[in-house]
């Protein structure tokens, strides 16, 4: 399509934008003050299972963040990004791809990428059995609740988590038939449609559940050689079944499956003026996460036995240009067909992972004095990834084919118990120790390229041996009023890294080391004005030692597999006020302030910029969020002819500050504010809204560096990759 045609297209979304724009602000002014807001969320009455045992958010020692389904629904969370934008001091880095993304929490996370494929330092979990870290950026289906556990989770959910875990729990089979249909149509081409349904199939002894969705969107960066940037179209599903012969025993069963196939955004040419629009005649990622589950439980008399194994499958294919035409023309000050050649111009990289868990823990009874849980885990993650290239810009090292084979191995014990030193005062003590085992092989083969070996095969094996734990205590001034302080060890064993930029030399991979984290936190919950108002805020620090970067120098594409020390630390604040029974307000702010602490001479020459005292990389000094949420029945307000039905509008804001790309400092993105909104009608059986996404229709940079220096200006030449503009739409679903 032509950018003249696309301009045209253009005219009457933006009518349609502001028209919706225009009407869901009208229906949020019944009353003068208009403040920014979200849904109140009674912490007294969330049951969360962050300690792998039920119980109540209020009396968890840490900082969770949970979201309920009703929430969940309001802000069509409808994947990670989406729901995780709203929880204070987690980010996703974009970089334009799905099977790539990875999660920093806290300042804690992979520097500029993943050095392995089983890195873990935040991973995501369905029901407490984790995911790889390749499923991050996963579509989120018929969820119960979001669970996000800050601070280091080794000591019970285990796999290296030192910055924190997301806990997805699945809506489980109901005792009576229930279900709903919920369709979307957009701009962009944005389509969607998804439903559930689930009931007893046997009663009292077999439930089952059946849910999906399918969801796509048009591109949105203009590609002048190809299908334009972003498209994507993807199919997510899941069953479970829930037997329960006995009221003291339940097995539950669950297989998912969730795909998708797109057009990546990757780096276009950024700066000097030059428009969003890139030149690549090459890119699509293919993606499929199987998940499969078993979750055995009984109660015995003083305890609960709990047997749970987890399977999960990645098949990621990406295929893409290695120099958009536009950088590589402004790199070298070739034209831009120069680029057009495939075979000089094509990464193609093909991932096959597995994990295999299997835990088998005890856990104290609901209500007993002494609240205790202790088991055993064995998992194995297995990666086969193979890549081909031949990218000219960067010579023979970036060409050939290599394989990539690894293999880790793992066994824990662990435990934890909680006890009442006095009336109103808890401790919790726990521990894990873990063995792990990692192996590896790894072949080179040449494509011709001059100056490289015909072949080159390396392998190598590593074990490790490490304790985690966590200390924690909990004081609760008064029903309304709850301190809490912990201090954590995180643990993340090193590796041999999945990129070897000098394979095509003959020249083994160096290994990295192991990299340890000491997590301090401060916090409190608090209920005021007749529990109206919930208040909750929490103090950090982080001391990372060894933690682990993959240096990039651009000017060669060499990659290097390293450590370096940091620390983090900083507050994070929390309200929600319902201040009539018909206005609900919210919002948060957070303040992270990062540092690389110390930088190995070896580090300091792989990566141009980078330094003792840089900031860690994606994450912001400040960031925050608002919403607004009003909600009153339609007679009340004049509106009789719909019948007993509500009025749900709702507007959200966030804020991210300006934080940099990369370690090295070298490119700084600029603030993004985010402006959301829905507006519906919801009835006993169903609901009707109009929504927006990004209203202020700002297409921000999420990742940029540069990617070589300009022939012709000495200058660097950067690449960036940019997120969606305004998405406006309108959705109904019905209940059944």
């Amino acid at each position: 399509m032509t950018n003249r045609s696309k301009t045209q297209m253009g005219r009457p979304i933006r009518a349609f934008r502001l028209l919706a724009t225009t009407a869901l602000a009208a229906a949020m002014l019944p009353a003068a003050d208009i403040a920014l807001a979200q849904s109140t969320i009674e912490l007294d009455e969330i049951t969360v299972t962050a300690r792998k045992r039920n119980e109540r958010l209020w009396d968890v020692p840490f900082t969770v963040d949970a979201q309920t389904r009703q929430l969940l629904d309001e802000k069509r969370a409808y994947d990670a990004p989406s729901a995780l934008k709203d929880v204070a001091g987690i980010y996703m880095p974009g970089f334009g791809d799905r099977s790539t993304s990875f999660l920093i929490m806290r300042g804690v996370g992979p520097i500029l990428f993943p050095l392995g494929p089983d890195d873990s330092s935040v991973l995501t979990f369905i029901d407490g059995a984790p995911l790889p870290i390749g499923s991050s950026n996963a579509n989120y289906l018929d969820l119960e609740r979001v669970e996000v556990l800050k601070g280091p989770q080794s000591t019970l959910f285990g796999r290296n988590t030192t910055g924190g875990a997301v806990n997805l729990v699945p809506v489980q089979p109901e005792e009576t038939w229930k279900g709903y249909l919920r369709t979307e149509y957009g701009t962009q081409n944005h389509r969607m449609l998804e439903g559930a349904v689930g009931g007893p199939l046997i009663k009292d002894k077999l439930g089952a559940r059946l849910a999906f969705r399918l969801r796509g969107i048009d591109g949105y960066v203009n590609n002048v050689a190809g299908p334009d940037l972003g498209r994507e179209q993807s199919a997510t599903g899941r069953l479970t079944l829930r037997f329960t012969p006995t009221d003291r025993t339940t097995w539950t069963l669950s297989g998912s499956i969730d795909s998708s196939d797109g057009v990546p955004v990757y780096y276009a040419l950024k700066g000097d003026g030059f428009p969003i629009q890139a030149a690549q005649n090459l890119g699509r990622e293919v993606t499929k996460n199987y998940a499969f589950q078993s979750k055995f439980e009984h109660s015995f008399e003083h305890f609960t036995f709990t047997s749970q194994t987890s399977y999960n499958a990645i098949r990621a294919d990406l295929t893409y240009n290695g120099a958009d035409y536009f950088l590589g023309s402004r790199i070298t000050g070739m034209p831009t067909s120069a680029f057009t050649n495939i075979a000089g111009n094509y990464f193609d990289r093909n991932i096959d992972q597995t994990r295999f868990t299997q835990e088998l823990r005890l856990n104290s009874n609901p209500g007993d004095k002494l609240q205790w849980v202790a088991g055993a885990s064995y998992y194995q993650d297995r990666a086969k990834l193979f890549s081909m290239r031949n990218v000219f810009l960067y010579g023979p090292a970036v060409s050939g084919f290599d394989n990539l084979h690894q293999t880790t191995t793992g066994q824990a014990i662990f435990g934890e118990v909680t006890y009442p030193v006095i009336e109103k005062l808890k401790l919790s003590l726990g521990g894990r120790y873990t063995r792990e085992q990692k192996d590896y092989d790894g072949q080179f083969y040449s494509d011709g390229t001059p100056g490289t070996v015909p072949v080159f095969v390396e392998a190598g094996k590593r074990d490790y041996n490490f304790w985690t734990g966590r200390a924690s205590l909990s004081y609760e001034w008064n029903d309304k009023f709850i301190s809490y302080a912990s201090v954590s060890r995180g643990y993340k064993s090193g590796g041999f890294g999945t990129f070897n930029s000098l394979m095509w030399a003959g020249v083994p991979r160096t290994p990295y080391d192991s990299s340890s984290t000491i997590a301090y936190e401060i916090g409190s919950r608090a209920s005021f004005l007749d529990e109206r108002l919930k208040v909750s805020a929490a103090l950090f620090y982080n001391d990372v030692s060894k933690e682990q970067i993959l240096a990039y120098d651009l000017q060669n594409f060499a990659q290097q597999s390293l450590n370096l020390d940091t620390e983090s630390y900083g507050v994070e604040l929390d309200a929600s006020w319902r201040i009539t029974d018909n206005w609900e307000l919210a919002g948060g702010i957070t303040y992270t302030s990062t540092e690389i602490t110390d930088v190995p001479a070896a580090a300091a020459a792989a990566q141009v910029g980078l330094k003792k005292g840089n900031q860690l990389p994606q994450v912001p000094e400040w960031a925050g969020k608002a919403s607004v949420t009003y909600r009153a029945p339609l007679g009340t307000l004049g509106i009789a002819a719909f019948g007993p039905a509500n009025l749900l509008a709702r507007v959200g804001y966030n804020y991210i500050g300006p934080r940099y790309s990369e370690a090295g400092n070298l490119a700084k993105l600029k603030a993004v504010h985010l402006l959301s909104a829905r507006l519906g009608v919801e009835w006993g059986k169903g609901e009707a809204y109009i929504f927006g996404e990004n209203l202020l229709d700002k297409r921000y940079v999420t990742f940029a560096q540069p990617y070589g220096t300009s022939v012709q200006t000495g200058a660097p030449v950067y690449g960036a990759v940019y997120a969606r503009g305004a998405t406006i739409g309108a959705g109904a679903s019905l209940k059944f």
